[in-house]
């Protein structure tokens, strides 16, 4: 028979969340940007990590292995991760050596690479402004389609400091264009309308981000939608 300590412990190991979320920021960002998004998540049971890193000052390969390395030694089975802008594109590059089940929903990443990177690096600015993000930014993340199911949400209100050195053609956020957040595999595509930092605390994204983790879908989709990585 279970003791009473025994009882305690069952009940304390039956109280912690099974499930956790690990929040990525982008680039010239700190993890305190996403406490807004944390804060949500948290109300719904999530259990919440930050994972922080030097954005333009250290090698991003190593950044990614470390991304990787962050989530396989969370305690919860379940380990989600939701990024914002750059860390979208890390959190694919280490989807490769994660071993924890989970869902990924990016927040106006530029998977497919950034206008505005490609104009900074043709002004010739980038080594001082993006550093070690201008390979990443520039080459995307949008040539293999991950293992585990993936969200897109994208902001469309064009109002952002990426438009003081790019004229975007199409819909934009402001700092990332549309058709940047987009890749041949990727079934789960929405927009709000809300721009790329507004996109760190608008309500409707949080909603959806939390259907998204639940059910591995954007409400409103056919649920019988194929999962990424599962298209033809």
């Amino acid at each position: 028979m279970c003791n009473r300590y025994c009882q305690k412990a069952v009940k304390r190991m039956a109280s912690q969340p099974q499930e956790a979320v690990v929040l990525v920021h982008g680039l010239w960002m700190h993890p305190w940007t996403m406490r807004a998004l944390a804060h949500a998540l948290e109300n719904a049971g999530y259990h919440v990590y930050f994972f922080g890193y030097p954005t333009v000052r250290r090698d991003l390969d190593s950044v990614t292995r470390q991304l990787a390395a962050f989530v396989n030694s969370r305690p919860e089975s379940v380990v989600h991760l939701v990024a914002h802008s750059m860390g979208g594109i890390l959190s694919l590059r280490a989807l490769k050596d994660i071993r924890k089940p989970g869902r990924l929903v990016m927040l106006g990443s530029p998977i497919a690479g950034s206008q505005v990177a490609h104009r900074l690096q043709k002004l010739g600015v980038h080594r001082w402004l993006l550093g070690h993000a201008t390979g990443p930014l520039t080459q995307g993340a949008a040539d293999k389609a991950p293992s585990r199911e993936t969200g897109m949400i994208a902001g469309v209100w064009p109002w952002g400091i990426g438009k003081l050195v790019n004229r975007f053609s199409g819909p934009n956020d402001g700092t990332v264009g549309l058709d940047e957040t987009r890749a041949d595999w990727l079934q789960h595509h929405i927009t709000v309308n809300t721009n790329h930092l507004g996109l760190l605390k608008n309500r409707e994204v949080q909603k959806k981000v939390l259907y998204f983790l639940q059910h591995g879908r954007f409400s409103g989709e056919n649920p019988e939608a194929p999962p990424a990585g599962m298209a033809d």
